[in-house]
């Protein structure tokens, strides 16, 4: 609220103004040195006599009172009570958000985040309340926060001057509704006719009205210069008073609840006198409003005994002033060392970096725990002192609704918190809602403060550390592991055996499913515990048994965008990038790149990084991040010894897959006794009219029905489907990038297979090759030319591919996982045909280098190894052929 002789930051629109240092420019100095004069005397004088009328008034009004009446009355309130003046008081709080919100958006144009406008105001508004002197407290406290994000001077005196402009419309909104639908009962506190009362507040409520009929269009300004103000136009108008409404019955509430009971006050009528103690206060000077508010409700209620009323402002100058101001200036503190580079704040930001790993599974446990409360809550019964104080404010069928709602939050909670452990961004915006809705239950169903404030408590941790929770996968990504669903289950069981013993003195009846009455805690019990195990065994289950699947969406790129990267890339291969099944992670600086896809939980990249060297480390880390985003599994697929140290470097675990032939050219020759088998490869092929030739990449497109009658014989032959991701596969774009070496024989092409060329002086390999199935001693033919054409070209190495599961040890020493590699290519030959694949490479005298396969390993290893699996031989690769040819 803006009581405000408590809140003196608010006592009118020029004491709002001053709530931040404005410079000389923007106020008017007068020029009459005796006006000067008696301002500059007038004032303080004023302000001492006001000061001391009160001080008569008080000692008056307070001569024989019992000060020890009024501690033990104060010690005696109720704690429901207490706490449901101090959620009145935060719903006042919540709307002076409010008033700021309205004053950034007329003062300036710069965005203001949300969290600054919330922390300037409440901060701001608590301090002031407190502690008086506006333009020294909260008016530096305003500056100091909206200074900081950016607002300058004049646009900080402006929305302040926009908040108690909304104070004003707020008060004269309470006054305005009271007088005019109580006039009679007002009429015996200020001793004015009925009649005038009510014409007083149709006055008021015609002021309002005509406020907001001058300001619905839009664009309204007051002030001149640089203190010219924009004023809200249409539905904001209606929002403006609104939250003036809220502000103030929101604090008159918090005082109200606090009340004797012998008052016997309504709260309209009470909130008019609440509004006018305000003005009093205002009035008056009195720092705080100090005295003066406490004089205001004692003269309007004679009637009522003393030590009761002091002893309840006492109290609500506690809930509404004294426990926001501790608040506030802890936030302030906060805020100051985060923005500070002095030692202390240096070293708060690296034990928060030392933390942060850790808050994910505490935040989770918390929850875990927050969700025992709610469950343990509905199971129990209520405290019937504090239902008679709640169903004189919320309606049976609501305390109903919340206790229901109150168990099923508790079981959602247990489950979202296995979601936190994993810092799910989706986990972590569901738990903020559902902790939300669990404080509003808790105090809706039996008034449960204390289970309130431990929720609170969670969620403001959680808002807090947001920053913790960044994954983007979602919260049934993987199915609920049998620990966490014996943990729910454990919590459910024992919550039902609480109700059951709390209730074993009810007996069971089918009427109890049915009955509502505000003492019926067991149907509720009932009620809330089987609402609590449907919801909870559906999203178990759900949990268990469903997986997202993992799509492998494509990131279409041009030739030209991976051309610098490819103009530094070593190896041959790198032209799987043009393949269309792939997404692809680039460097900054366009020169280095990292190909992948997504199959499952398993991130998969394509070899080693592709590029210039020194950017490899960079792109490693950049891709790490972005898995763990989405808490994916890193996998690197067929990597070289080269960059080992980098990924041992990120915590992955390596496994061989596999050696890789590389034939040396400079070595390779069709000459002399070492290239025999080579001349009768060739002197075969010319026999049966076989010739070698190569298509340039700017012909293939005009040869490509025929080398699609090649390829589709190839496969029909095979009865197998196109692969991808690692080997190419049939699509018109991919092929008519690359040279393509053709046999034919009498003109017609029988064999082809498109041509990597690496660096210069590098490797040179093939991808796609196919051949019709009744022409023999193709294979021979098309490498050997291919080695001499590579020779002649200048490149060092030819590269014949990798061999699968070779050079595994099985020696009883050796990783368990060379163990059943080696077993499968020993027993798995007439499946893949691993033995023989390696003997017609070894033929051309290879250099054999090991591919490994770098992953978090572990038990997820087989996994990993499924999913690389059905991303190379699934259907993916047919679908984007497909889509190519179309």
């Amino acid at each position: 609220m803006p009581t405000n002789a408590l809140r003196a930051d608010h006592a009118s629109p020029a004491a709002e103004a001053q709530q931040a240092p404005i410079s000389p420019s923007l106020v008017a100095v007068p020029s009459s040195p005796r006006r000067h004069a008696l301002l500059r005397w007038g004032t303080p004088v004023a302000a001492l006599a006001g000061c001391a009328g009160l001080s008569a008034l008080l000692f008056k009004l307070l001569s024989g009172l019992d000060v020890s009446a009024v501690a033990a009355s104060a010690l005696g309130t109720p704690s429901p009570l207490i706490g449901l003046s101090l959620l009145c008081a935060a719903i006042s709080y919540i709307a002076l958000v409010g008033y700021d919100l309205f004053g950034v958006r007329a003062a300036t144009a710069k965005p203001v985040p949300l969290k600054t406008i919330a922390l300037g105001s409440f901060t701001s508004y608590a301090i002031g309340h407190t502690l008086g002197f506006p333009l020294v407290t909260a008016g530096a406290v305003r500056w100091r926060i909206y200074g900081g994000a950016g607002l300058t001077l004049a646009e900080v005196a402006k929305l302040t001057a926009v908040a108690a402009m909304t104070l004003w419309v707020g008060m004269a909104g309470v006054i305005g509704l009271s007088a005019a639908s109580e006039p009679q009962a007002l009429a015996a506190l200020d001793y004015l006719p009925a009649g005038l009362n009510q014409g007083l507040g149709a006055a008021l409520l015609a002021v309002l009205a005509a406020y907001w009929a001058w300001s619905r269009k839009g664009g309204r300004e007051i002030g001149r210069g640089d203190i010219r103000i924009r004023l809200p136009g249409g539905s904001s108008a209606l929002v403006q008073i609104a939250l003036g409404l809220t502000d103030i019955c929101a604090a008159a509430a918090a005082l109200w609840v606090l009340l004797p009971g012998d008052v016997g006050i309504g709260f309209p009528i009470f909130a008019a006198v609440f509004a006018g103690a305000i003005l009093l206060a205002v009035v008056s000077h009195v720092p705080a409003g100090l005295g003066a508010f406490e004089a205001a409700i004692l003269l309007a209620f004679p009637q009522a005994p003393t030590a009761g009323l002091v002893s309840a402002i006492l109290v609500w100058r506690l809930t509404y002033t004294l426990i926001p101001f501790l608040l506030a200036i802890a936030l302030f503190a906060v805020h100051e060392i985060r923005r500070s580079d002095a030692p202390f704040s240096q070293a708060a930001r690296r034990v928060r970096r030392f933390v942060l790993p850790f808050v994910p599974a505490a935040l989770a446990t918390l929850t875990f725990i927050g969700g025992l409360v709610l469950l343990t809550s509905g199971a129990l019964p209520n405290d019937y002192s504090r239902v008679r104080a709640l169903r004189l404010l919320v309606p049976l069928p609501f305390a109903e609704v919340s206790h229901l709602v109150g168990s099923v939050v508790g079981v959602m909670l247990l489950i979202l918190s296995r979601g936190l452990m994993r810092r799910l961004s989706s986990a972590w915006t569901l738990s903020v809602v559902l902790i939300g809705a669990g404080i509003v239950v808790s105090l809706a169903k039996g008034f449960d403060w204390e289970e309130a404030l431990v929720l609170c408590a969670v969620l403001a941790l959680l808002l807090t550390h947001r920053s913790a929770f960044y994954r983007k996968a979602g919260i049934f990504a993987e199915p609920l592991e049998p620990r966490w669903l014996v943990a729910i289950a454990l919590i459910v069981g024992c919550s039902l055996w609480l109700g059951f013993t709390a209730f074993h003195d009810v007996d069971y009846s089918h009427d109890l499913w049915w009955q509502f009455n505000w003492h019926d805690d067991a149907s509720r019990f009932l009620r809330s515990s089987l609402g609590a195990i449907i919801i909870g065994a559906a999203l178990s289950l759900y949990a268990m048994i469903h997986r997202q699947p993992g799509i492998c969406r494509v990131d279409p790129v041009t030739a030209n965008v991976i051309t610098p990267a490819l103009a530094h890339a070593e190896r041959a291969d790198a032209h799987l990038a043009l393949l269309e099944d792939k997404r692809f992670l680039f460097h900054e600086s366009g020169e280095a790149f990292l190909m992948y896809a997504v199959r499952g939980k398993s991130w998969i990249a394509m070899g080693d990084p592709i590029g210039k060297p020194e950017h490899a480390a960079d792109l490693m880390w950049q891709f790490l991040e972005e898995v763990d985003r989405h808490a994916g599994w890193p996998v690197f697929y067929q990597v070289s010894p080269t960059h080992l140290p980098l990924y041992l470097d990120g915590g992955l675990s390596l496994v061989k897959l596999g050696e890789e032939a590389h034939v040396d050219l400079e070595a390779f020759t069709t000459e002399g006794k070492a290239g025999k088998d080579w001349r009768a490869a060739l002197n075969r092929a010319k026999r049966e009219s076989l010739e070698f030739a190569i298509l340039p990449a700017a012909e293939v497109p005009s040869h490509l029905t025929e080398l699609k009658g090649v390829s589709d014989a190839w496969l029909a032959e095979r009865g197998a489907g196109e692969k991808g991701f690692s080997i190419g596969f049939w699509s018109e774009r991919y092929l008519s990038h690359f040279d393509v070496a053709v046999i034919r024989r009498e003109g017609r092409i029988v064999a082809f297979a498109n041509i990597w060329y690496g660096q210069p002086g590098g490797e040179i390999t093939v991808d796609l090759m196919r051949y019709l199935p009744d022409v023999s001693g193709i294979m021979d033919l098309l490498f050997v030319s291919l080695m001499q054409e590579g020779k002649a070209r200048g490149y060092r190495w030819f590269n014949l591919g990798m061999a699968p599961l070779s050079g595994l040890s099985d020696h009883r020493l050796a990783p368990n996982w060379h163990k059943i590699a080696a077993f499968v290519a020993r027993n798995g030959e007439r499946f893949y045909g691993f033995k023989g694949l390696r003997a017609y490479k070894e033929k051309f005298g290879p250099v054999w280098e090991p591919r490994y396969l770098a992953s978090p390993g572990g038990w997820a290893l087989p996994q990993i190894l499924l999913d690389v699996t059905n991303l190379i031989s699934g259907t993916q690769a047919r679908t984007f052929s497909k889509g190519a040819r179309s």
